[in-house]
């Protein structure tokens, strides 16, 4: 049949000239159409693969000259058609996705497979950060100030995901207050910032406003740990072959990290209307760890590990309690979740096609459905596509 799917993973870039209302300072660090004497160029400078503390000033300054360096660069683009210069810009598209930033457009796509729900997944997912505040802060307020106006009139169908200033985080957490009151949601984050874990009070702020405005905090998979645990290992180089698999794997099962933060540091049970979502990290993983977390609190190996200066998580509930009330868990293409749905708790998984992007299930997210949840009763299918989502988001579609 054809269900009416509600894609929790999905992909958005603002227009490129939003950049243009910047103060000409701050455009420097976004990408951009450079007009050159031989013609347009699509400019993308480095950005910060991670946020860093306001303190660690060498850090940044570094990042700032790699990404000076890169304003020299760029891809000719006279001659691309609208479509074709969005598939550059959002990257690794599918040769049939035609990627747009406003409703009327996306919905053509969404209607060739059944999509009436998405979230929209910006820049924000993958930690981006300009070297310079006010740049950073000025470009997260004209984004979400963008995302809400072009969205307006479809909340019920698209969730737009907010931009954060990362820089501090004290600012993000109003930000959170004001992008939330126009309607944004859900908080984007990537799974891992270096410097910055989850379970430091410092993001205690942005928990707050999350829960206050009742906002989930979607965490998407950018692959840091997958890349920290191939550093310097000789025995399968990820470029060689077998590597992607093994990576892809690594990455997706190193949400079990990002999770293990906000349940077992206790974040999720001193922030009780918390909710948060681990998105492109499938689900399987999660029945194992809930199982394991739950053998380990106040044990023998809680014990060992404390006698070595670790302390036990010390919750008041099992972790898996804490799973099943405030995490959801978005996967495409994970029969071991489905099989595992009741140990895991169906109030938590959630799908996602990650469009428009190649390795995504655009067109056939309707097969891919029909194949992986063969045999799964029809009401606990609807709940996993298409009410999960809705619920957590506000949909109404």
């Amino acid at each position: 049949m054809a269900w009416p799917l509600i894609t929790a993973d999905s992909h958005h870039n603002v227009p490129l000239d939003l950049v243009d209302e910047l103060p000409a300072k701050y455009r420097q660090y976004l990408p951009r159409i450079e007009q050159r004497e031989d013609g347009a160029y699509l400019v993308r400078p480095r950005f910060a693969a991670a946020a860093k503390r306001k303190k660690d000033r060498k850090a940044a300054n570094q990042v700032l000259d790699q990404m000076t360096a890169a304003l020299s660069d760029g891809i000719k683009v006279d001659g691309l058609d609208e479509r074709q210069l969005r598939q550059m810009v959002m990257g690794d598209c599918g040769p049939l996705a035609s990627p747009a930033p406003t409703p009327e457009e996306r919905l053509v796509d969404m209607a060739r497979e059944g999509v009436v729900g998405e979230v929209l997944i910006g820049e924000g997912a993958f930690g981006m950060m300009l070297p310079d505040d006010d740049a950073n802060l000025a470009w997260c307020r004209l984004a979400n100030d963008w995302m809400a106006d072009a969205y307006k009139d479809h909340m019920g169908q698209f969730a737009p995901g907010m931009l954060l200033p990362l820089h501090d985080l004290r600012a993000a957490a109003d930000e959170v207050t004001r992008a939330a009151a126009m309607g944004l949601r859900p908080i984007l984050l990537p799974e891992v910032i270096t410097g910055m874990p989850y379970s430091d009070r410092m993001w205690d702020p942005v928990w707050e406003a999350a829960a206050a405005a009742r906002v989930p905090v979607f965490l998407h998979l950018v692959g840091g740990f997958a890349g920290a645990m191939f550093m310097g290992i000789d025995a399968l180089p990820i470029g060689e072959a077998g590597g992607a698999q093994t990576a892809f794997a690594i990455g997706s099962a190193a949400g079990m990290v990002t999770l293990g933060w906000f349940v077992n540091s206790g974040v999720l049970e001193r922030h009780p209307d918390l909710t948060v979502a681990l998105i492109e990290c499938n689900a399987g993983w999660l029945a194992y760890a809930m199982q394991q977390w739950d053998h380990a609190l106040h044990s023998r190996y809680a014990e060992i590990a404390h006698r070595g200066g670790v302390l036990d998580a010390d919750l008041q509930a099992p972790p898996s309690y804490y799973v099943r009330r405030q995490v959801k868990c978005q996967f495409m293409w994970d029969p071991a979740a489905v099989a595992l749905r009741h140990e895991i708790g169906m109030d938590v998984l959630m799908w996602g096609n990650d469009y428009p992007h190649m390795e995504g299930a655009f067109p056939d997210s309707q097969l891919w459905v029909d194949k992986q949840f063969a045999g799964v009763p029809h009401d606990e299918i609807m709940k996993i596509v298409h009410d999960n989502a809705a619920d957590v988001l506000g949909l109404t579609v």
